[in-house]
């Protein structure tokens, strides 16, 4: 992997610790904390009911979706909801690797970091077929403004370039503001700000399991990726729900339940 590469991926890893030097959505954090100290409280309690009200995205609803709408294909919804769920799941467990590699200097850094760059591409080419080549490409571009950024934040803050740092900044939640904004202007079952914040919950998660692998606070960096985990799996959801509703004729079943001809 070439130099620059490596530094953009280094990113991920440095800057969970420098939030002394510039501020990563305080309030998204703070709420990401508390919800992953409720997940640690109920260790040892049914998962599939209390650990699931940690955070406001975990819930599944895509099962009752498709079973209320019995005229769709259920076949082609559930193919649909894997492969998101394997994308986003795909996402956080290489980003989760990379940064367990990074922390202690390990060989597989690159080949981790690669393919985690792979998934930016991947789930850009995901909405390709309901949106088009043009938005799938826009998607991915926009993902990776969002780590560039990122790098330029990272660089200020270690050079203690205060105005830099805070322009970087301000550009970062500009990207994430643009994504949400493509997102939901992509399809209008994804609100805005419901897009701002699952992405906000996302990073914050993020932000937590790195800190906590750093520090060797080991039981907060595994109950985050539970955390992350159940998160990823129903952002997905909510994508999977907001393109069968906007695509619904690409759904029909005829009567026997089966994809028309």
């Amino acid at each position: 992997m070439d130099k620059n590469t490596k530094r953009i991926f280094v990113v991920a890893l440095v800057a969970a610790v420098l939030s002394s030097a510039f501020a990563i959505s305080q309030i998204a954090t703070t709420s990401a904390v508390q919800k992953v100290e409720a997940t640690q409280d109920t260790v040892g309690q049914d998962d599939g009911n209390t650990r699931a009200d940690s955070t406001d995205h975990f819930e599944s609803h895509v099962p009752s979706f498709a079973a209320s709408n019995s005229n769709l294909n259920q076949t082609q919804i559930t193919e649909l909801r894997i492969g998101l769920h394997d994308l986003w799941v795909e996402h956080i467990v290489w980003t989760r690797q990379y940064i367990v590699a990074a922390a202690d200097d390990r060989p597989d850094t690159s080949f981790a970091a690669e393919r985690l760059l792979a998934n930016q591409e991947q789930i850009g080419d995901a909405i390709k077929p309901y949106y088009g080549e043009e938005a799938g490409n826009q998607l991915t571009d926009l993902l990776k403004d969002h780590i560039l950024i990122a790098v330029d934040l990272l660089e200020a803050a270690k050079a203690g370039d205060d105005a830099a740092a805070q322009g970087a900044e301000d550009k970062w939640y500009e990207n994430a503001d643009d994504i949400a904004t493509f997102l939901s202007q992509a399809n209008p079952n994804w609100t805005k700000d419901e897009m701002v914040s699952m992405l906000n919950e996302h990073l914050a998660l993020t932000k937590t399991e790195a800190v906590a692998r750093l520090t060797g606070d080991y039981a907060t960096d595994v109950a985050t990726f539970d955390a992350l985990y159940k998160h990823a799996v129903s952002m997905s959801d909510e994508f999977t729900i907001g393109i069968v509703k906007q695509f619904e004729d690409q759904f029909e079943a005829d009567r026997n339940g089966e994809r028309p001809n």
